[in-house]
């Protein structure tokens, strides 16, 4: 799970030892309770109920937010009643705003929009536009905490109006920053890192990087690279974002920062480093009587003991937080909890299938309400696995389908190019702000100069000053130039290479081997064949999930690429009813670990010999697949004892199949990016087909 905080987002903090941690978090208790003790040391000796005493209680309640939310509020009452009867509208509108902070942190959303309302209708009656939209955002906070993101988001991109027109680039940047957190848990990605991105900009322009809010900009990039499974640039942006909140001591970011770091240690595989950065954010939590903090630390135990297979261990925990949040009404932690109560259920030595369903079931609901289209996926893909083990296999497909469809939605090859060009965009953006920057300074140091030697040599600096700035407009120009010419060649090339990906990917999805495989599933099932109806649907849908993956990927290793391309042929093999055998012979000189090579590269050579050889046989057929090194050179050989061209008419007429153009396009870009010449040879035989790939050898190591 993730946290955030209404006023300042989190960060990843690393801390190497238990002591250095206390004594971080004594200081930054300290430092809150000193200021408290300051300010209640001036209430004690302010004893006129005037509007000096009026500005401290609100000051005293502020503070409170963070480290004793309960005694904010009665804080913040005691202010209202005393600007109700000063009649200060400004300081009692202040007031009850700070009476929803403290409201919003003891979890009594209610009571925090109730309080919000009555701020802004005293702000609204003195037009004051910049406060309301303050409030209009602190609402948008509420909403969030309810999971609502879409009503959340319609509040920031309010607030973001009101401060574009009064051009106040800070609180722009902050509501940019609010609603990129919104649209991160709304799954939209391309749409979040924008908003991030955009926010990040204003404040480098501003010069306010040492701001807390920019670093919480840096953590909530760090958390979006944390979904899209990017962990190292997620700790990259997280140790950024820590660097801040150290200088801050802001004792509820340490804990944030915390619970985001042990994701990140959880999702790496070190589940026990991550627990015990949680167990140190739920102390700083529950000193801060911070209910969701708490909760959020304890959700976040409870998924890595289930990571490590502790799964009795993880229930209590996700009980506990369960009511938590069903108090606060945030759905999406309920989907998060009860989609971890299913696998715990599902997955345990003591196996409880029909709460496992249940709780997918629950999760699914609340993510639907949510708007998560992440974790509906997470919940449909785990039914589905569930009631497959059951023999549900007809509900098993339509849930496995409906989560594929989901998951393309957000982690589509397109969006993460999208994703991708906003970065360039942005570094492109920020690369040419400095050198503008540069040449501006450059620029004012020259005129400074040619200002105090114009009576010697105006003449002179004339001359310079036209030659330096027509050297700079045609160095512009002719950058201008061969960086168009750069682009427009890339652009080209990244084209060809989408292009061919996606025909590969299609053709490795071919429509009529998905439909055929479904039919053949149907037929096992009508002749009662369940066994083997049951075997085929495991082997296909490994296969389509297998393919989807590996699609994402320019290279897999051979390994992984070999179990594929055996697992096509046994589905193939299980249509034709056994009608041919096959073979894999490696070469010893062959890593197949280390040796990497494009996805299926062999499947359309394979399908080829299939269908348009030893499917036209009558006798049993035979497929030899045989990998060998040869120099710089990885060559793979598909020899097969079929009817072979000449037979099926082929080369007669000349005809070249779809995926062997496909492959050729696969094989030309490889060359471009490798400067080699890697070939494909086919060899008619007496009897069937050899088909000779030579691919540049790539090693991952």
């Amino acid at each position: 799970m993730e946290n955030h905080i209404p006023t300042a987002p989190m960060h990843f903090f690393r801390i190497t030892s238990l002591v250095l941690f206390l004594l971080l978090s004594v200081y930054t208790v300290e430092a809150q309770r000193s200021k408290i003790d300051s300010l209640t040391l001036l209430l004690r000796k302010t004893t006129n109920q005037d509007s000096v005493r009026l500005k401290t209680l609100n000051e005293l309640a502020y503070t409170y937010y963070s480290v004793d939310p309960q005694s904010g509020v009665d804080t913040s009452q005691e202010a209202i009643d005393l600007g109700l009867q000063l009649r200060n509208y400004e300081g009692t509108a202040t007031a009850y705003a700070y009476r929803g902070h403290n409201y919003s942190a003891l979890g009594m959303d209610s009571l925090a929009l109730e309080s919000y309302d009555l701020a802004m209708k005293i702000r609204e009656e003195n037009n004051d536009l910049k406060g309301v939209a303050r409030l209009i955002y602190n609402k948008g906070l509420v909403y969030f905490n309810e999971s609502d993101y879409a009503k959340a988001n319609d509040n920031n991109r309010k607030a973001y109006e009101v401060f574009e027109q009064a051009k106040d680039s800070f609180l722009m940047a902050k509501m940019l920053n609010s609603i990129g957190i919104n649209y991160m848990y709304l799954s939209k990605y391309p749409e979040a890192i924008k908003s991030y991105l955009d926010a990040k900009r204003i404040y480098e322009d501003l010069g306010l990087t040492e701001n807390r809010q920019y670093a919480s900009i840096l953590s909530n990039i760090g958390l979006l690279y944390a979904r899209l499974e990017k962990f190292k640039e997620s700790e990259k942006y997280q140790k950024q974002a820590l660097l801040f909140f150290e200088k801050s001591d802001f004792q509820e970011g340490v804990a944030n920062a915390l619970t985001n770091l042990g994701r990140v240690y959880n999702d790496t595989g070190n589940s026990e480093k991550a627990i015990e950065s949680y167990r140190k954010a739920y102390d700083i939590m529950e000193s801060n009587t911070n209910e969701r903090g708490m909760a959020s630390a304890l959700t976040n135990m409870g998924i890595a003991y289930t990571e490590m297979g502790k799964y009795a261990k993880a229930v209590p925990y996700f009980k506990q937080t369960q009511e938590i949040y069903e108090k606060l009404k945030n759905t999406n932690n309920l989907a998060i909890v009860h989609r971890s109560l299913g696998d715990c259920y599902f997955l345990g030595a003591d196996k409880k299938m029909v709460l496992a369903e249940e709780n997918y079931k629950t999760s699914y609901r609340y993510a639907k309400e949510a708007g998560s289209i992440n974790l509906q996926f997470n919940a449909l893909e785990q039914l589905a696995s569930l009631q497959s083990a059951t023999g549900n296999y007809k509900q098993a497909f339509k849930n496995k389908t409906d989560a594929v469809v989901l998951r393309d939605s957000f982690a589509s090859v397109e969006k993460k190019e999208e994703i991708a060009l906003l970065e360039a965009d942005y570094e492109y953006e920020k690369e040419k702000s400095a050198l503008l920057a540069t040449h501006e300074k450059e620029q004012a140091v020259s005129n400074a100069e040619m200002e105090r030697q114009k009576l010697m040599i105006t003449g002179l600096s004339l001359g310079a000053l036209l030659i330096v700035i027509f050297s700079v407009i045609a160095f512009q120009l002719y950058k201008k130039r061969e960086r168009v010419l750069s682009e427009k060649k890339i652009s080209e090339f990244k084209t060809k290479v989408a292009e061919t990906e996606l025909k590969a990917l299609r053709s490795q999805m071919n429509p009529h081997f998905i439909f055929n495989a479904m039919n053949s599933i149907s037929d096992y099932m009508a002749k009662n064949d369940l066994q083997t109806a049951n075997t085929f649907l495991v082997k296909f849908s490994k296969l389509i999930r297998a393919i989807l993956e590996s699609s994402e990927k320019k290279w897999i290793p051979l390994e992984e690429d070999l179990e594929l391309t055996e697992l096509y042929m046994q589905i193939e093999g299980l249509r034709l009813k056994d009608k041919f055998v096959y073979s894999f012979k490696v070469g010893e000189d062959v890593d197949v670990e280390n040796t990497m090579v494009p996805p299926l590269i062999l499947q359309p050579f394979i399908e080829n010999s299939i269908w348009h050889g030893l499917s036209k046989k009558e006798a049993m057929g035979h497929i030899d697949i045989s990998v060998k090194t040869e120099g710089q050179f990885l060559v793979c050989k598909v020899d097969d004892d079929g009817v072979g061209r000449k037979m099926n008419g082929a080369a007669k007429k000349g005809k070249t199949s779809m995926g062997l153009k496909i492959t050729k396009n696969r094989l030309d870009i490889i060359n471009q990016l490798k400067k080699e010449k890697g070939s494909i040879q086919m060899f008619d035989k007496e009897e069937g087909l050899r088909v000779e790939l030579k691919l540049p050898l790539e090693l991952q190591f």
